[in-house]
Formats: structure tokens, C-alpha cells, sequence
């Protein structure tokens, strides 16, 4: 089961089983859309999974897309926990570039409705939920582009970031959408070569793929 949440016990009280209710809303969410897709999930989908009322479902959301981008929201920051959980600022770049990518790629596999959410159907859910991932990407990207330094060539485009994140994205989404999540693992040494090739030449990339692959 997915759980996007982390594990806690909310303090007694009204407030906290609405907060509890909210979250199992949000949960089932990202559950129904990994199964079904957004656009063939419902309001009635989701409370069903959920097992509240339709009350419930529309006190804390507007409607079926508005819980979505609530619960988009929620799934970004669970991936970039996981990605600081495993990251510290001691590592060098490449370092924190691998084992992040390496996180993301686990998690994935292990979550494959929570992935397909992230990756394939965050597109089909309108212009916001768009521009959340793009946001997402940014977060991202703001690591790799601690690269340019490793780079012996200066010309590297403003948003070469972007480009090398979003080749990784597509290779991932085309596996997500061919339903082989659990592919992913073997993967990770193509997806850290396309990632690291930008900054650090196809050679050392190479290198560090040949790594991925052994390890």
C-alpha cells in the first residue's frame, strides 16, 4: 500500500481526526490515480477507497482536482525527503547525484502508483498540476546545476538542468506508462549516464555508469 504520509499518531481531538480523514482522502487519491489514471478518477473512486462520506471528501476539497494538486503536492515532498534522507552536504556532487538518483529509482519501483502519479499522470491533470511538476523539477535541478563547476566546458546552456532532468523524466515515464516500474533498478546506469554526461563529459559519465551497473 501506498503511504504518503509518514507514520504518526495525531493528538486527540476534533481537529485531528479531521486532519486524519484528510490525509486518508489524500492517500487514496494518489492510490485510485496510480491505478486508474486522472481522468477516469472520480470524487466517488476516491471516497470509496477512502471509506468516508461525500461530505468529508468536499469539507476539505473543492473537487476531485484540487485533492489531486493537494495530494501531488505531498507525493513531490515525500520523493525529495527521501532523496535529503539519504543525501548529506558532505558528499561531494556526484555522489549526491547518484545516490539521490538511485532513491528516486527505488522508490519508484517499490510505489509504482505513487510514481505513476508523480511522472505520467500529473499531465493529464491541467495547466496547475503542470506547472507543480515543473516546480518539482526545479527543486531538482538546483542540485545538478551545483555541476556546472565539474564542466571543463563554459558554454553549458542556462538550463542545462532542465534538459538532463527531463531526459531522465521521459525515460522513466515510458516505463511507468508501459506498466514495467519494477524495471527501473536496471535502468539506473543509463539514467545516471544521461543525467551526468552534461557536466562531466560522456567519458567520466561512462565511467560512473559502468559503476551503477557493478554496484
Amino acid at each position: 500500500m501506498i503511504r504518503v504520509f509518514k507514520s504518526s499518531t495525531p493528538a486527540g481531538g476534533p481537529m485531528a481526526g479531521s486532519e486524519t480523514r484528510r490525509q486518508a482522502i489524500l492517500e487514496a487519491m494518489v492510490r485510485v490515480v496510480g491505478r486508474k489514471g486522472y481522468t477516469a478518477t472520480s470524487v466517488a473512486d476516491v471516497i470509496g477507497e477512502a471509506e468516508v462520506s461525500r461530505t468529508t471528501f468536499y469539507k476539505h476539497f473543492e473537487d476531485k482536482h484540487d485533492c489531486f494538486l493537494a495530494a501531488y503536492e505531498i507525493v513531490v515532498e515525500r520523493v525529495v525527503d527521501g532523496v535529503i534522507a539519504n543525501c548529506d552536504g558532505e558528499q561531494a556532487w556526484l555522489e549526491r547525484v547518484r545516490i539521490g538518483l538511485a532513491t528516486i529509482v527505488k522508490m519508484f519501483a517499490l510505489e509504482p502508483g505513487l510514481a505513476r502519479t508523480a511522472i505520467v499522470e500529473v499531465a493529464a491533470a491541467g495547466a496547475d498540476a503542470r506547472q507543480r511538476h515543473r516546480n518539482a523539477f526545479t527543486r531538482f535541478t538546483e542540485i545538478l546545476d551545483e555541476g556546472k563547476q565539474l564542466s571543463s566546458d563554459s558554454e553549458l546552456p542556462e538550463g542545462i538542468g532542465l534538459m538532463a532532468a527531463g531526459a531522465v523524466s521521459g525515460l522513466i515515464f515510458d516505463e511507468l506508462l508501459s506498466g514495467r516500474a519494477e524495471r527501473l533498478p536496471q535502468l539506473l546506469p543509463d539514467l545516471l549516464f544521461a543525467l551526468l554526461a552534461p557536466y562531466i563529459g560522456a567519458g567520466a559519465a561512462i565511467e560512473e555508469m559502468r559503476r551503477a551497473a557493478a554496484g
